[in-house]
């Protein structure tokens, strides 16, 4: 009976997220297209640095808060409470620092450490980052229930409560934009957001509210289990984050503005296909690995088979479709991100190994995943620096897709060792890439012969 229950709540929970994920991403991508013809490519530049730098305050301040709450045995008021008082603390330690950060944009300018028409020495930049720096400064005082939430399986409102949140930072940006089409429409269409997300966890979640608590054993708990956290997402930081970091250095932000959108657009759906991975994979695995350790490998390959298919098949397709659906996306301004969407296309294929990492961390180690992000941050300067210099901006594209796919080799030791590995598995799902890439051809002929 207690198998059939979490068999039951892992596929409602995730058919909730898939289903209200996609909608989030329908949203994004609807008001993606409206905001590229209210505003130029130079703005989407612009926004994305400015991202990339509260991203790494995030991820530098980052030990595993809303991971603890759904890993741990523990989930007493006392316990919960002082987690929520960190997590306060820490949204207000990465807005004091989004400020410094933008002091220190602001002085480069003044001093022309950075070339005058790149993204770096764009004058908007430094009020740009510490307005954004009020995001996670908001969602620091988001309740905890959520997480607890998602710790349970139960997660029907919080899936609620992104979707108005979404709909109405959206409204917020669309609306700023037909008065005043500037970046500032998409900065204060994410702190409304936010702002949303963050009361609505108060208002529509049950339960007790938050309040300002300190145990000093919590403390020494979640430390332990966030340094390995903390080393994880500085390493993921530098990883995912060199490409723009040092774009905006080398290149105006009309170039990096085509970047952020063919990123955004291949990874809504990693950011779909993601949430599905952390928020059923990884509390899935955690209740297995609590209660039926002997059945984490079938557990683990019955979680993976559906991400293995749809991403396989993803990749193949979008590689052959890229171009064709930037065309009928875009207006002329934006054919350049045609061929870098193909590229990042490549990068899909890695996506379904990210549910390794989450029952890594359900078994209680994140040293490992910490291991894979180091092995990525590293192959990604390598490539970046090496295919830069040789081929310019394309080479950087393409060291992107590259370093997305070193991780793998690693991940199947790391299985094999914890027997979980099934070559037969991994094997089987794999010609599902081909079915892709045909599927792709035939659809772009159907195009080229309708239009």
């Amino acid at each position: 009976m207690q198998t059939s229950s979490f068999k039951q709540r892992v596929i409602r929970s995730g058919l909730l997220i898939l289903s209200g994920n996609a909608f989030t991403q329908i949203i994004r991508f609807l008001s993606n297209l409206v905001m590229a013809k209210l505003l130029a490519p130079e703005m989407f530049g612009l926004m994305a640095l400015a991202n990339v730098f509260i991203m790494g305050l995030n991820l530098f301040s980052d030990i595993g808060l809303s991971q603890i709450l759904i890993q741990s045995k523990r989930s007493d008021e006392r316990f919960v409470n002082t987690v929520w008082t960190l997590q306060v603390i820490r949204g207000w330690v990465i807005w004091v620092f989004s400020i410094l950060v933008a002091c220190g944009l602001y002085f480069s300018n003044n001093f022309q450490l950075f070339p005058v028409d790149s993204v770096y020495g764009n004058p908007s930049l430094p009020l740009i980052v510490v307005m954004i720096g009020l995001s996670p400064l908001i969602a620091g005082f988001e309740s905890t229930k959520i997480a607890l939430g998602n710790r349970n399986l139960n997660i029907k409102k919080n899936v609620i409560i992104a979707l108005i949140s979404q709909i109405v930072g959206v409204g917020t940006m669309l609306i700023w934009a037909q008065f005043s089409p500037t970046v500032w429409a998409l900065v204060f269409g994410s702190i409304i957001g936010t702002m949303t997300s963050t009361s609505l966890s108060y208002l529509i979640l049950p339960g007790k509210r938050n309040y300002f608590c300190w145990d000093q054993q919590v403390f020494d708990e979640i430390l332990h289990f966030g340094k390995w956290i903390f080393v994880s997402s500085v390493m993921t930081f530098l990883s995912a984050s060199s490409d723009r970091l040092l774009l905006g250095a080398l290149v105006d932000a009309k170039s990096l503005g085509y970047y952020a959108i063919a990123s955004l657009l291949i990874g809504a759906f990693v950011q779909l296909i993601g949430s599905l991975i952390h928020s059923v994979g990884f509390p899935a695995l955690s209740e297995t690995v609590r209660d039926n350790p002997d059945g984490l490998k079938k557990v683990f390959y019955k979680l993976r088979l559906p991400f293995d298919l749809v991403l396989l098949f993803a990749c193949g397709f979008f590689y052959v479709t890229a171009d064709t659906i930037i065309s009928v996306l875009y207006d002329d301004r934006y054919q350049s991100v045609g061929w870098i969407f193909q590229i990042l296309a490549i990068g899909l294929f890695e996506v379904r190994y990210r549910l390794a990492g989450e029952c890594f961390m359900a078994l209680g180690m994140p040293k490992l995943k910490g291991n894979l992000i180091f092995l990525n941050l590293v192959c990604s300067y390598i490539l970046y620096i090496t295919l830069y210099n040789l081929y310019g901006f394309d080479g950087a594209v393409w060291a992107v897709a590259g370093s997305a796919l070193s991780t793998i080799p690693l991940i199947l030791f790391y299985l094999k060792k914890f027997n979980i590995l099934d070559w037969k598995k991994e094997l089987i799902v794999l010609p599902t890439i081909i079915v892709g890439y045909v599927a792709g051809i035939i659809a772009v002929r159907i195009f080229n012969i309708l239009f």
